[in-house]
């Protein structure tokens, strides 16, 4: 009998550590979409005065002229340190996450229509990155490793209303594929102790949703010019698959116990839904012959990540709705430019990143928190119709504490830091 009530107290946990659960926050949104954005700090929604204003302010295209091309990529690395805290897993407990490169992808182009009206498109990735843990790490049953990427496929109209304001409008279509992968764990009746009887991974091949955006940017005279732009919520639905590997434990009735509970050996059909939050973003800028100057603040509307429900086809026991409760957020961002020559500019940036996790949310998943970034870099046209943009950008991240609130009981203090070096080359047809 203890044996029975053993097991169905595993299974109770098995159902709370089986269902995927997938995180996202101000770590997950990427913002630097171009080398020049990268070294600005991202403070460019007033600037735009090049292709890449598709994505940071789609009316700057109005006052561009000529047929214009910008594509490149920035590479991201993480260093990401745990530390426990009482009473799972304990204090001195240490984890490390396991190294890697990020790059993602960036293309711009535009061209005119008519001595007004502009067209633009943009390819970029809003979303993306990942977390992955060391086998032996203690969250394991949490998350071992999670790799999100979403590619913004966005088309813009820009109409210049006069020499002193144009507008932008156009659609965000969304294509997202998510993996993630984490241990299963079930409470060993015989030894009343957690187990780690095997492994799930949760995938899917890409998924869509559709948004829209729109943009104003006013040239206000005497070298100062402001704009702001809104892109909408978009919504997906993720068609996944489950499946399952079984762990010997060393207990071969426990084994097949468990294996008469789980659906080793096959992919179970899942389904789960991520609002991705709307961005406003409001900047002001002043160039005069030498020196551009812009800050921008960005407001990202983290309260559409509410909960997170998992449903898995077949299998009620495994699904889930995992309350999340994220809250909107606000990035502060400064950028300044020096030119040096027709040719060269100097371009430094610094930003403050609020982050939308709760303490409560704070897991190996997404370990986020404020930020504080600083950046460098420069543009050169080293011929009549190429230009080459480079950014570096450092963010220092606040130790973050889960307090002893984590929703898994798995408690402790996170530190990272992050580097993103950028490139990005321009052409003039």
């Amino acid at each position: 009998m203890s044996n029975s009530i053993g097991m169905r107290h595993g299974l109770a946990v098995l159902a709370l550590l089986l269902a995927p659960a997938l995180a996202f926050g101000s770590g997950f949104a990427l913002f630097e979409h171009a080398a020049r954005g990268v070294a600005l700090g991202g403070a460019f929604g007033a600037t735009a005065d090049d292709a890449t204003a598709g994505y940071y302010n789609p009316a700057g295209l109005a006052f561009q002229e000529g047929t214009k091309s910008a594509a490149g990529a920035y590479f991201i690395t993480f260093d990401s340190k745990f530390t426990g805290d009482n009473p799972y897993p304990g204090v001195g407990y240490e984890s490390k996450q396991e190294s890697q490169i990020f790059f993602p992808v960036h293309a711009h182009v535009t061209g005119g229509l008519t001595d007004r009206l502009r067209w633009g498109f943009s390819m970029t990735a809003p979303f993306g990155l990942g977390t992955w843990w060391p086998d032996d790490f203690a969250g394991k049953f949490i998350s071992k490793r999670i790799d999100l990427k979403v590619f913004n496929l966005n088309p813009n109209l820009a109409f210049k209303v006069n020499d002193h304001l144009a507008l932008a409008v156009g659609f965000d279509y969304f294509l997202s594929a998510v993996d993630l992968t984490k241990s299963i764990g079930v409470i060993n009746p015989y030894t009343q102790q957690a187990a780690e009887v095997g492994q799930v991974h949760m995938f899917n091949s890409s998924d869509s949703g559709w948004g829209y955006n729109f943009g104003v940017l006013a040239k206000l005279g005497g070298g100062f010019s402001a704009g702001a732009t809104y892109r909408s919520r978009v919504e997906v639905t993720y068609d996944a698959e489950a499946s399952f590997t079984q762990f010997s434990t060393g207990n071969a009735d426990f084994d097949q116990i468990v294996a008469l509970q789980i659906p080793f050996a096959e992919n179970v059909p899942g389904e789960t839904r991520i609002n991705f939050p709307a961005e406003m973003r409001v900047g002001l800028a002043w160039h005069g012959d030498a020196l551009g100057i812009e800050a921008d603040v960005v407001k990202m509307g983290w309260d559409s990540f509410q909960n997170l429900p998992i449903v898995l086809e077949g299998y009620p026991l495994l699904s889930s709705v995992r309350e999340e409760n994220y809250e909107d957020c606000f990035t502060y961002r400064l950028g300044v430019e020096y030119r040096t020559s027709p040719t060269w500019s100097w371009l430094f940036g610094a930003l403050y990143d609020e982050n939308p996790v709760p303490t409560a949310a704070v897991s190996p998943l997404l370990p986020d928190s404020n930020r504080t970034g600083i950046s460098i870099g420069f543009s050169w046209d080293f011929s009549q119709n190429m230009r080459l943009d480079l950014g570096f950008l450092h963010l220092m991240f606040d130790e973050r504490s889960t307090e002893g609130l984590d929703h898994d009981n798995f408690n402790g203090t996170y530190k990272q830091t992050a580097e993103l070096l950028g490139l990005t080359v321009g052409y003039r047809f």
